[in-house]
């Protein structure tokens, strides 16, 4: 291939997962207003980082592009689920997201709760009805990622430790569950699907780990010092400044470099992984 940087590759790959979402998405045969509320969801953009990060995994290990795509776009619908409930006045009650109507504002808020609900179960079919990879192996990944033991749980933390209990350690705690588990299932997942080796997939577990909390903590930073420092905020800049947040980003995303390197010969996807824990680094400057 030909060197691309990050953003050129993930800009590059949008197109063709926007494709595979629609096509599988349509192939459910879901009737009515329940295909309408997912599908308007599933279309409103977005960078596809983690189904392009699995895609990445697949170019840098060598696999045919659409061995990974059924997975790839799976991590999509649950990503798409959990912005759906987010964004629910039982949770951060947004009434838009990414510029248009949140779900439940488009659509009801019944509707949107199961909109959400059908994306996360129907990312299981797109597994099992369309995927041909090492299902097992990489289902544990991405089941753990997204439920009592992930994702779901982080959101828990997130929403029962109170403010002024919040530490450095307790943010990170909530982030690796909410963020570094999907980034996890969407490397190391990805590279189980593909029979990788054990040394492969461990380090795109550590890879992922740590840009997952680095890109938590970017997020906090690239918010305006009113949101972050606001009275009872305990984000991460507020909890250690501007330059200690910074610093923590620059650790985390070189123990992430370095899990990649340890395991994966230099290679125009690797350096593009690579590239991406620098993008994470960077986000808010």
């Amino acid at each position: 291939m030909s060197e691309l940087t990050f953003l050129e590759a993930i800009n590059a790959e949008k197109a063709n997962i926007e494709k595979h979402l629609k096509f599988y998405l349509d192939s459910l045969h879901i009737p009515g207003v329940l295909h309408e509320a997912m599908e308007y969801s599933l279309s409103a953009g977005g960078k596809r980082l983690r189904p392009f990060l699995s895609i990445a995994v697949c170019n840098m290990l060598g696999k045919p592009k659409e061995l990974i795509m059924p997975y790839a776009c799976a991590l999509e619908f649950v990503h798409t689920f959990s912005l759906i409930h987010d964004d629910l006045p039982a949770l951060d009650n947004d009434d838009l997201r990414r510029g248009k109507p949140s779900c439940h504002k488009a659509f009801r808020e019944d509707i949107a709760i199961l909109a959400g609900d059908a994306l996360n179960t129907d990312a299981f079919s797109l597994i099992f009805e369309f995927g041909e990879g090492n299902i097992k192996r990489a289902g544990c990944y991405f089941a753990k990622a997204v439920g009592g033991r992930g994702m779901t749980l982080g959101q828990v933390y997130d929403c029962t430790i109170p403010e002024n209990e919040r530490t450095a350690e307790k943010l990170d705690f909530i982030n690796y569950y909410k963020t570094s588990e999907l980034f996890i299932a969407a490397t190391a997942g990805a590279a189980a699907w593909l029979d990788a080796s054990e040394k492969e997939v461990k380090a795109l577990e550590d890879f992922a780990a740590e840009t997952g909390i680095a890109f938590q903590i970017s997020d906090d930073q690239g918010k305006t010092w009113r949101q972050v420092d606001m009275p009872g905020s305990r984000g991460r800049v507020a909890l250690m400044g501007l330059d200690g947040a910074r610093a923590a980003v620059v650790e985390r995303t070189e123990k992430a470099k370095a899990a990649l390197s340890s395991a994966f010969p230099e290679s125009g996807w690797m350096k593009i992984l690579m590239q991406f824990a620098d993008y994470v680094r960077d986000m808010a400057k």
